[in-house]
């Protein structure tokens, strides 16, 4: 009698952990009012790559990596963020966002293709593959800021390290000049401005948004940038969360270099799913 006594108090503690938990001196969620928080989270993304390799020549078309090679157009992988608010009323803050996707395919060409004054003919078999690793940083000032509403702007900087190549046998005349692997890539800042907001309609849940955009001519680089997602937060426990957000990334560039002269039009987009921390 005494030992069930036991087991059925230790389960109702155990069921009621997260409600004590819950119970703290706070009227809406906690990330608003919060000067830290994490997120880890995991991002299934449909995935679409026209990338352009154009050579000295400096003409060509650019290649769908999806339908023309055969690099896969979905993928799962890690997206993490962070946010660290600070000043006297929390209204400054630094965020940052970083994720990497390395996609890979391989297909008999349909068509002639054309990279870097290459043609691999229709027949062969080639190898392909696509990576873009992105890191975000953004400072931002916070003009609407209360319990429940925080509506701010700001300036950030977007990393990109980009690389593609195809792999296959070249052939010119009939006459093969055996497999060769061609690649390009690149690494660059650009810069940009956005903004977010977020809604608090209760004490466990979050409504937010974000939105970063550029459009210029950066150095070697002309076209435009967006990063934006939109979701909800469910705090769980005091400082622990989950999150369901719609992540869309889409970059749009051309490229003048001596090493790669071309332009790269990549979309990624899908459902993010993370565990959130703030404190």
């Amino acid at each position: 009698m005494i030992k069930k006594l036991r087991l059925s108090l230790a389960a109702l503690v155990v069921s009621s952990a997260p409600g004590i938990l819950l119970a703290q001196d706070y009227d809406y969620h906690p990330y608003i009012s919060d000067s830290f928080s994490v997120s880890l989270g995991a991002m299934r993304s449909s995935n679409s790559f026209k990338i352009g390799a154009y050579g000295v020549e400096g003409d060509g078309e650019d290649i769908d990596f999806d339908d023309s090679v055969g690099v896969s157009d979905s993928s799962t992988f890690f997206n993490g963020q962070f946010k660290w608010k600070f000043g006297s009323e929390k209204n400054w803050s630094l965020a940052g966002q970083y994720f990497s996707n390395n996609a890979k395919g391989n297909a008999t060409l349909t068509e002639d293709i054309e990279w870097q004054d290459e043609v691999f003919e229709q027949g062969t078999y080639v190898e392909a593959g696509i990576k873009l690793a992105v890191a975000r940083v953004f400072v931002g000032r916070s003009f609407i800021k209360n319990e429940q509403h925080d509506f701010g702007l700001g300036l950030g900087l977007h990393n990109l390290d980009l690389s593609a190549y195809i792999e296959g046998e070249l052939r010119a005349n009939g006459e093969s000049s055996g497999v060769q692997r061609l690649e390009v890539s690149e690494s660059a800042p650009l810069p940009n401005i956005g903004a977010w907001y977020n809604f608090s309609p209760a004490r466990n849940w979050l409504l937010h948004g974000r939105i970063d955009w550029i459009s210029a001519s950066v150095g070697d680089y002309s076209g435009g940038l967006w990063n934006a997602a939109v979701g909800v937060n469910y705090q769980a426990w005091r400082n622990v969360g989950f999150d369901l957000s719609w992540q869309y990334f889409n970059l749009d560039v051309e490229v003048d270099k001596t090493d790669w002269n071309g332009g790269a039009e990549m979309t990624y987009s899908g459902p993010v799913l993370g565990v959130t921390f703030n404190w």
